[in-house]
């Protein structure tokens, strides 16, 4: 589906003005702040406080995967690129070189690592290639070019905090931000929805996202998980050319953030 610029403004216009009708459903979810969006028309067709800012966790690594897409499109960056590994100050998370032990990597792979598996290296390294230190200025720049609200902010490419600071958003915000990525760049779905990908080098890597498979037309999008954060999950899905985009923010366990998805898609369909 393709949402032309006039469509975009048009659509920023309308869910700053939307707000769901007192009679939306009477869904039970786990999540602190949850939504489900019409693609087509930007409306918003449930919520649970919609505009509260939440931590976001990985759910960043959108924003990354937008800018690279821009940046492959304008000829700043190649896909057969060869990239070192930047080294996490977090041994804990999430990393690509912890699962392989391989350090130097394609932009391609590190791309599709950083959305189906969720490397945060993979995602720090492509930020670090693209705008070095102030890659997290860049990512809030584009926030602000696509009509997000100041109540979002990045601080690194990943979603990893940063000195004590944590990547923020609302429910809105993320819908603004998946929709413009999938509008602009749905190749991005091509990526999202594979259950596992095998690299260039021949490593498999399986995605964090249970829900492939078990929705019908779900090809994306992104898992994210902090312990501020919570279990947050951003789905998308389409069935006879409707689109819709669900957010869950701060679910309790990553097996209800997946139930809430499930709740939101029939509540969208």
């Amino acid at each position: 589906m393709k949402i032309h610029k006039l469509t975009w403004v048009l659509l920023i216009g309308l869910l700053l003005l939307s707000s769901c009708s007192a009679k939306q459903p009477d869904v039970y979810l786990s999540a602190q702040s949850a939504t489900v969006f019409s693609v087509e028309n930007g409306k918003m067709l449930y919520e649970k406080n919609a505009d509260k800012v939440m931590p976001i966790a990985s759910l960043t690594k959108l924003m990354t995967a937008f800018l690279v897409l821009e940046a492959v499109d304008n000829k700043k960056l190649s896909w057969d690129e060869q990239l070192d590994l930047v080294r996490l100050n977090d041994p804990s998370a999430v990393s690509l070189y912890a699962i392989t032990k391989k350090r130097t990597w394609s932009v391609r792979d590190l791309y599709s690592a950083m959305l189906v598996m969720s490397a945060n290296d993979a995602a720090e390294t492509l930020g670090d290639r693209l705008d070095g230190a102030n890659f997290p200025q860049k990512m809030n720049n584009a926030a602000k070019k696509m009509g997000l609200s100041n109540k979002t902010k990045f601080v690194s490419a990943s979603g990893l905090d940063v000195d004590g600071k944590m990547a923020v958003s609302t429910t809105k915000d993320l819908f603004l931000l998946s929709s413009k990525l999938i509008s602009t760049h749905s190749e991005v779905l091509k990526t999202t929805a594979k259950s596992s990908i095998i690299t260039e080098e021949g490593a498999k890597l399986e995605s964090t996202n249970d829900l492939i498979g078990a929705i019908q037309g779900l090809d994306g999008l992104k898992t994210g998980f902090t312990d501020e954060a919570g279990y947050c999950f951003i789905g998308t899905a389409e069935r006879n050319g409707k689109r819709v985009i669900s957010i869950v923010l701060n679910a309790d366990t990553a097996e209800k953030r997946f139930k809430d998805t499930e709740k939101l898609m029939k509540v969208g369909f």
